[in-house]
């Protein structure tokens, strides 16, 4: 496999990354990234009648809304006042871009006018600066040299790992009444992300990731309004165990280097051994950051949409049925035997479309925060450098121009005869878009459909429909108890 080693005008930056750098909690934010401009207050900004919005000097009433339950209420913004919106979170100047075609523009056509915004500071305390947090120039360079393990010619080799430990995970259940969901899912998805692209079992890690992801998880989004920064360093308890729970993430990940190091085993082609491979160009602190990068970004928001969409299928029995007449005919199934990544995309559209109306209804990162670093246009609308700009998966996948019926699971909307294709570009964007587009979105994909073909083949589920537990990621609330019922 080819490695792309970085350009040399990264070389200083390498090399200026001690082996004593503290953990991402306190790591400032590099200096190759571009400046960020001064936020744009209550008291200075003037108002823009192409911008409707709250009453600014009602304002911090919209802080509370925004802590009880940010994406109802960034929801109802968009229902009031339209899919271009300005507000203030912490007097500070906020906008709301929801239309497809701003999304696209932010994400896309005009993105390096953007950097990450506040929530993405707040993930750089737990994930530092893995691929999801880091910025130009430094993004693209490392996206490049992760990309060989995600290449199409190397899913096979992963289907064929993913589908053994599937099996081997739902065989227990044929012994049980009743499961927790969300704590299988978690537990099956992190042992696939870290037999597959760390080449480690995870069974000693599982309890410990799930405990301190659960309490970062929490914090990053609890904290991401501007001005709570200021407590970083203080003694107030959920600020310490938001400091204890990003540090611990930071040792496990680096006992996962650790031990990979000690194996011998630094030189195969799965993504750890390609970044050890290159430690002489790559600190082993930017490798830890990759991999708790893909702990969250390849376990934790997999391990939400199968919970979602096992959840909502419990609700919606005709889809169930579909699906489990999809799993039937699968060849591959009846012989027992893993599919190609191909074969596996090619006999799924059910299991598509009920991935594709679970990410619409429940997507993995539900908001996707941008700071305007330089003065632009979005959809006619003037956007100042400085302003905070928000784009929401939750929002515009729920508009009702695209999506009839928005808030009903329709699985059967994506079987429809290029509907997907019809979709203008920046309607649905589960995976996100641009050069910031997740790179293991087939990783992820032949993950989720094996997983939904192979349970609904030999098992029916059934329970309450859990509550969102709307975080960084979005969650379902509590254990989510199913019932299970052997087919097979």
């Amino acid at each position: 496999m080819r490695l792309d080693i970085p350009n040399p005008e990264f070389k200083a930056y390498y090399s200026n990354m001690s082996l004593e750098m503290a953990k991402p909690y306190f790591a400032p934010r590099p200096d190759e990234y571009a400046q960020i401009p001064k936020h744009i207050s209550r008291k200075d900004w003037l108002g823009d009648g192409q911008l409707p919005g709250p009453n600014p000097n009602f304002s911090d009433f919209q802080n509370i809304a925004f802590l009880i339950n940010a994406p109802k209420n960034i929801l109802k913004l968009q229902r009031n006042y339209g899919d271009l919106v300005s507000f203030f979170l912490s007097r500070r100047l906020f906008i709301g871009l929801f239309s497809p075609s701003a999304v696209h523009e932010v994400t896309v056509a005009q993105q390096h006018n953007f950097v990450k915004g506040v929530g993405f500071a707040r993930m750089r305390k737990v994930l530092g600066e893995g691929l999801l947090t880091n910025e130009e120039p430094i993004h693209l360079n490392h996206r490049r040299m992760m990309q060989p393990p995600f290449h199409h010619g190397n899913l096979d080799g992963y289907v064929a790992l993913m589908f053994e430990l599937v099996k081997e995970h739902t065989d227990h259940w044929r012994n049980k009444s009743e499961i927790e969901l969300a704590p299988e899912m978690m537990a099956l998805t992190l042992e696939i992300v870290s037999r597959c692209l760390f080449g480690v079992d995870s069974h000693g890690y599982t309890k410990a990731i799930a405990e301190n992801m659960e309490i970062a998880i929490d914090r990053i989004e609890r904290t991401m309004l501007p001005g709570l920064e200021r407590f970083d360093k203080s003694p107030i308890s959920y600020f310490k165990k938001f400091e204890i729970a990003s540090n611990n993430l930071a040792d496990i990940a680096e006992e996962i280097i650790n031990r990979r190091i000690a194996s011998g085993k630094t030189t195969s082609d799965d993504l750890l051994g390609i970044m050890l491979q290159m430690r002489d160009r790559v600190s082993t602190e930017h490798i830890r950051d990759e991999v708790l990068t893909l702990i969250l970004s390849g376990h934790e928001t997999t391990a939400n949409v199968m919970s979602w969409a096992f959840s909502y299928l419990t609700q919606n029995p005709n889809m169930r049925e579909l699906l489990r007449s999809e799993a039937l005919k699968q060849e591959w199934l009846a012989q027992n035997r893993a599919p190609t990544y191909k074969e596996l995309e090619d006999s799924s559209p059910v299991a598509t479309a009920i991935l594709n109306e679970t990410m619409r209804l429940a997507p993995p990162v539900w908001i996707a925060p941008r700071i305007a670093i330089k003065d632009c246009v979005i959809d006619g609308v003037k956007i100042p450098a400085g302003a905070h700009v928000l784009i929401s998966q939750y929002v515009t996948h729920r508009n009702p121009r695209l999506f009839p019926e928005p808030e009903q699971f329709n699985a059967s909307r994506w079987l429809q005869p290029n509907f997907e294709g019809s979709l203008p570009k920046g309607a649905f964007f589960a995976f996100g878009a641009g050069t910031r587009k997740c790179l293991g979105e087939y990783f992820a994909l032949a993950e989720a459909r094996l997983i939904l073909l192979m349970v609904a083949k030999d098992f029916e589920l059934s329970g309450k429909f859990p509550k969102a537990q709307p975080r960084a990621t979005f969650r379902p609330k509590g254990p989510v108890k199913q019932k299970v019922k052997v087919l097979n």
